[in-house]
């Protein structure tokens, strides 16, 4: 593959992330993750594109919305399943969606309130900066940003506090950015999308799951996982 794309995200911390992949296959979609805790208090949240919400209620968890409401001037929706098995909360900002998830039914409205209600959050064209207020005595324990690609495979960049958890201490495989070592998956074929890839280049990590997708050959996905190159910036 000689055609290349360049991808300059922002991390849910603020950091910057750039993320080089080769050929010209579309990014099907892009999110991250944060997770805060201070204590014995941990909460995760989970962000998206516009319309994430939507889609986790029609499609991931079939749900009913139950709350709506203002946090800074931005709507919170609040949703339980079905079932009744878990419920999520979404703050929608101009360009991406926060969302939250709780076990069992919904919680009260001052719950989720001081919950969305503690944190800053920037909405950017590039990603979703969130933050806990000082006053939280919350810190950022893990951050991570995910970008799918149709049909080659899914590319998981862990932030600089995680990424030194998931590097082996052996030598990997020369890429072209960098070196890669294979890590098979409990009942893992000899087939690449049975494993996991750890991408190590000079400027981040990167965990790499490759598709099974018809439409292109594993040969043509591991080309593809040759040429990828992966920086974290602090910002």
């Amino acid at each position: 593959m000689t055609a290349e794309q360049r991808l300059d995200l922002v991390a849910p911390s603020g950091d910057r992330v750039t993320l080089t992949l080769p050929g010209t296959a579309p990014v099907s979609s892009v999110a991250a993750a944060v997770r805060f805790a201070g204590g014995s208090h941990g909460t995760g949240f989970q962000i998206g594109p516009r319309g994430y919400h939507d889609f986790a209620s029609t499609h991931v968890a079939p749900a009913v919305t139950t709350d709506r409401f203002l946090v800074h001037g931005r709507e919170v929706v609040v949703a339980e399943a079905r079932d009744g098995e878990s419920s999520f909360a979404t703050l929608i900002g101009a360009y991406h969606e926060l969302m939250t998830v709780y076990a069992g039914p919904a919680p009260r409205r001052d719950r989720v309130f001081s919950l969305f209600n503690s944190l800053r959050v920037d909405d950017r064209v590039a990603g979703m900066v969130v933050a806990p207020r000082s006053a939280t005595l919350l810190d950022a324990m893990s951050e991570h940003v995910v970008v799918v690609v149709r049909d080659f495979g899914t590319v998981s960049v862990p932030g600089p506090r995680q990424a030194h958890d998931h590097v082996p201490a052996h030598a990997g495989a020369p890429t072209r950015h960098g070196e890669v070592w294979k890590v098979a998956l409990p009942g893992a074929s000899r087939a690449p999308a049975d494993h996991t890839f750890v991408l190590g280049c000079a400027a981040g990590v990167a965990e790499v799951r490759l598709s099974s997708s018809p439409h292109r050959t594993d040969r043509e996905r591991l080309d593809w996982l040759d040429g990828i190159g992966v920086a974290w910036e602090a910002a």
